[in-house]
C-alpha cells in the first residue's frame, strides 16, 4: 500500500536499486542547476520549518526479489537527496556510511545493476570529498568515470550542493533525514482504492497529470491483470517510454519529458473518449489502462516518428496534435492497407495546414476513433464517412486518387505531384486553381490531364516557388502582373495597414484564390515562357494605366523593401519598411530624383541627393557655404503644392538673413520662422512631366539667384 516515509525510514526498511533501464542521473549536470537542482534545494529550505514534514512526491518501485526493490520513478529526486545527505554529513562531521550501509555487501540505495556507478558511489561516500577538483584527482577515480553521464552528474551535483548550502540555513542532515519524505508506492504490494492525489512534488508545484495518473494506473493493473494473458512488466515498460522521450529532448530541460508524457496521455484519452480535454485528464479515469496506453505508445513510436518528438517542449500549452493522432489511429487499425501511412500523414497534414481550425476538433476525434477500429482503406473510409472535416476540395482530390487506384503507377504519380503542389507556401494545401486548369472537362474531375497539371506547377514554381519569394527577381514578376492587371492588385492584405504588392506567402495565397484572379493567373502562366516573356508584358503596358510607373520604373518597387505603399494627400508614398515610420518617399519627388540625378548638376553645388523622411525631398548643398535647397511635392499649407525651400544648415536666423535676405525681395518667396527657411510654393499643372519641367525652370532660377547673391 501507499505510505509516507521519511528518508531515514526508507533507509531503514527498504533496499532500493536503480535498474539499468532507467535513464542516467542528470539533475547534477551544470545546465540543470538553475532550472532544477537549485529550485529543488530552495523548496526544501523554505519548507523545513520547525518539525514540519516536507513531502517531495512519489517514489515508485516494483519488487524484483525479497531484497531488491527497483525504482520505477523518483530516481532523480532520491539520488539528489542521497547526495545532499552525503554533503551535509561531511559538513557536519557525521558518519554517512552507516546510514547507507556503504561497507555492507548491499547498500540501501545504489545503482547496483550498473557496477561502475555503484563502485564509484561507495568510494565517494568513503572518501569524505565534496569538491569536484578533489574528487577527480583521487587514486580511485578511474578514467572511465569521466565518460559516464551519471557519475559526472553526481560529481557535479556534490560540488554544486556544497556551494549552495552556504545560503540555505534550514537544511541540516537531521532535518533532511527525518523531515523530508516521499509517498512510497510499491506496485507489487498495493491493492488499495483510496484517492491517489498529492499536491506537491519535488519542484514545489502541483504534480503533473502523468504523476497523478500513474499510481492509479498501476493500482488498477494490480487488480485487473489476472484478466489479461500477458506478463508485461509495465514498470520497466514505462521507464522505457520515458527513456525514449528523454533521448530526443535535445536542448530542452528534463521537465520536457514530463510535459511530453502528459500530452501523450491526453492524446490517448481524447482519442478514446472523442472529447477534447483542455482542462486536464481525471487522475482516476477509468478510460485509461496500462495495456491501452502501451498499444497507443507502440503505435505512436512506430507510425509517427516525425511527429512524436514534437511533444517535447518546455511550454505547458494545449496543442491538439491532430497529425500525430491521425498517424496513431493508422497504427491502431486491425488491418492496414499498403501505402496508407503515407496517405494519412499527407491528408491530415494538408487539412491542418490549409484549414487550420476551421473545423471542429471533436469531429476529427470522432473520425479517427472510428477509423482506428476499421479495416477499410483510408480513401474508402473517408468517402463513406461523410465527416465534416473533409470539404469539397479535399473530397475531390480523394475521389481522383480512388478513381485511379487500378493504375498504381499513375495513382502514385498523382498523389506525389498533388502533395508537391500542396506543400508550396503559396498554395498552402489549396490547389483548386491548378486542378481546375488541368481538367479536359471542367465538369468531370476524372478528366485530369496530369501532364498539364505538372506543366502548370512547373511554371508556377518558376515564378512563385518557395525559393523565389524573397529574391529580387520577384519584382520583375510583380511588374508583369501589374501589366496583366490582376484584380485588386496591389491591395491591403489581411494584417496589413498599407497597400501591398504581396510579399509574404499568405499575401500571394489570398491574391491567387480570388475568383477573379484565377483565370488571370492561368493566362499569365500560359503567356510565361521565360524572363523575356515577362519583359515583353512590361514593355507593352500603356503608361496612362494605373500603377504604370511601377511597371516601367523598376527603382520604385526596389525602394519598397517590404513591397508596401501608402496614400497621403491623394499621393502615393513608397514605404521602405513595414510602415511610414521607416524611410519613405513621395512618389513624385522620388521620380523627379531618379530622372534628374544624373543630368541636373550645378557648378559649385554638390550632386543632388534624396532625403526619405518627413515629406521626403530632393536636396543639394553648396560646396563652400552652408546653404541647402530642398525640392518637394505635396508641400504648402494644405500639402497640395510643389515647393522649393532654401535654408542654411546649423546657422541662426540672423546668419541666414545676412546671406539670403535679398530673397525677401522676390515675391514668390516667404519666410517660415518655424522652419527657419525661405519657401517658394507653386501649383501643380496636374501633368507630372509638365510639373517636372516647371520644377527644373524654377529650381535653376533659385540656384542662379543664390549664386549671384553670394558673389556680390
Amino acid at each position: 500500500m501507499i505510505e509516507q516515509y521519511t528518508i531515514g525510514q526508507l533507509f531503514e526498511n527498504y533496499t532500493l536499486f536503480v535498474p539499468e533501464i532507467q535513464r542516467d542521473y542528470v539533475w547534477g549536470a551544470t545546465e540543470n542547476y538553475k532550472e532544477v537542482l537549485l529550485p529543488f534545494l530552495q523548496a526544501i529550505d523554505s519548507n523545513l520549518k520547525g518539525n514540519k514534514m516536507y513531502n517531495i512526491g512519489f517514489l515508485y518501485s516494483y519488487t524484483n526479489s525479497k531484497v531488491e526493490n527497483y525504482v520505477i520513478d523518483g530516481q532523480q529526486r532520491f539520488t539528489t537527496i542521497v547526495l545532499l545527505l552525503y554533503v551535509l554529513s561531511v559538513r557536519e562531521h557525521i558518519d554517512f556510511t552507516r546510514y547507507l550501509r556503504v561497507n555492507e555487501p548491499t547498500m540501501r540505495f545504489t545503482y547496483n545493476v550498473r557496477p561502475q556507478t555503484e563502485t564509484f558511489m561507495r568510494r565517494l561516500f568513503e572518501s569524505g570529498r565534496v569538491s569536484k577538483e578533489e574528487i577527480t584527482i583521487q587514486n580511485w577515480f578511474m578514467p572511465a568515470y569521466s565518460s559516464d553521464t551519471s557519475i559526472t552528474s553526481m560529481v557535479n551535483a556534490v560540488d554544486l550542493l556544497s556551494t549552495a548550502l552556504d545560503n540555505l540555513s534550514r537544511i541540516t542532515f537531521e532535518k533532511v533525514l527525518n523531515q523530508v519524505c516521499f509517498w512510497y508506492f510499491n506496485v507489487d504490494e498495493t491493492s488499495q482504492g483510496e484517492e491517489l492525489y498529492i499536491t506537491m512534488n519535488s519542484r514545489g508545484q502541483k504534480l503533473t497529470e502523468s504523476e497523478q495518473i500513474k499510481p492509479h494506473l498501476f493500482d488498477k493493473w494490480q487488480k485487473e491483470k489476472a484478466q489479461y494473458q500477458d506478463n508485461v512488466d509495465y514498470g520497466k515498460l514505462w521507464d522505457t517510454w520515458e527513456e525514449k522521450l528523454y533521448s530526443k529532448k535535445g536542448e530542452h530541460g528534463i521537465s520536457s519529458v514530463d510535459i511530453a508524457m502528459n500530452t501523450f496521455l491526453r492524446v490517448v484519452y481524447e482519442m478514446e473518449t472523442g472529447d477534447e480535454c483542455r482542462s486536464g485528464i481525471p487522475a482516476r479515469s477509468e478510460i485509461l489502462s496500462l495495456p491501452l496506453i502501451a498499444r497507443y505508445m507502440e503505435s505512436m513510436l512506430e507510425y509517427a516518428p516525425n511527429e512524436w518528438p514534437n511533444l517535447l517542449t518546455e511550454e505547458i500549452k494545449y496543442r491538439p496534435q491532430r497529425v500525430l493522432k491521425a498517424l496513431i489511429a493508422e497504427g491502431l487499425k486491425p488491418h492496414k492497407t499498403p501505402g496508407d501511412i503515407e496517405r494519412v500523414e499527407h491528408v491530415f497534414t494538408n487539412i491542418v495546414t490549409r484549414r487550420k481550425y476551421q473545423y471542429a476538433h471533436k469531429d476529427m476525434l470522432s473520425f479517427l476513433h472510428s477509423y482506428s477500429e476499421s479495416s477499410e482503406s483510408l480513401y474508402d473510409f473517408i468517402l463513406q464517412s461523410n465527416s465534416p472535416i473533409f470539404d469539397e476540395h479535399e473530397l475531390a482530390k480523394i475521389k481522383i486518387y480512388k478513381h485511379f487506384e487500378n493504375d498504381h503507377v499513375l495513382q502514385k504519380r498523382i498523389e506525389l505531384v498533388f502533395a508537391s503542389a500542396e506543400a508550396t507556401k503559396v498554395w498552402r494545401g489549396n490547389i483548386k486553381p491548378l486542378l481546375r486548369w488541368s481538367l479536359k472537362d471542367e465538369s468531370n474531375i476524372f478528366s485530369l490531364d496530369i501532364d498539364k497539371f505538372e506543366d502548370y506547377l512547373d511554371k508556377f514554381n518558376a515564378l512563385f516557388g518557395d525559393d523565389c519569394l524573397k529574391k529580387d527577381t520577384m519584382d520583375i514578376t510583380r511588374r508583369a502582373m501589374l501589366a496583366c492587371e490582376f484584380h485588386d492588385y496591389p491591395r491591403i492584405f489581411s494584417g496589413h495597414t498599407n497597400t501591398s504588392f504581396a510579399l509574404e506567402p499568405e499575401d500571394w495565397h489570398t491574391l491567387f484564390l480570388d475568383e477573379e484572379n484565377i483565370p488571370k493567373l492561368k493566362n499569365f502562366l500560359d503567356t510565361y515562357e521565360n524572363e523575356y516573356s515577362l519583359s515583353q508584358l512590361i514593355e507593352s503596358f500603356p503608361i496612362e494605366k494605373n500603377y504604370s510607373e511601377f511597371v516601367h520604373i523598376p527603382e520604385l518597387l526596389a525602394y519598397c523593401n517590404q513591397k508596401r505603399i501608402q496614400w497621403w494627400w491623394n499621393t502615393i508614398y513608397l514605404i521602405s519598411g513595414s510602415n511610414a515610420n521607416s524611410a519613405h518617399a513621395n512618389i513624385h519627388t522620388y521620380k523627379y530624383f531618379l530622372s534628374r540625378k544624373e543630368v541636373l548638376q550645378f557648378e559649385g553645388w554638390e550632386e543632388i541627393r534624396f532625403y526619405d523622411y518627413s515629406n521626403s525631398c530632393v536636396y543639394i548643398d553648396h560646396k563652400e557655404r552652408n546653404i541647402a535647397i530642398d525640392v518637394l511635392w505635396n508641400g504648402g499649407p494644405k500639402n497640395r503644392q510643389m515647393a522649393i525651400e532654401v535654408f542654411q544648415r546649423d546657422e541662426t536666423a540672423n546668419k541666414i538673413e545676412e546671406y539670403l535676405q535679398p530673397m525677401l525681395g522676390l515675391e514668390c518667396f516667404s519666410w517660415n520662422p518655424d522652419k527657419g527657411r525661405y519657401a517658394y510654393y507653386f501649383d501643380s499643372s496636374g501633368i507630372e512631366q509638365e510639373d517636372f519641367k516647371l520644377m527644373d525652370v524654377r529650381f535653376k532660377s533659385v540656384v542662379t539667384f543664390i549664386d549671384k547673391t553670394i558673389t556680390q
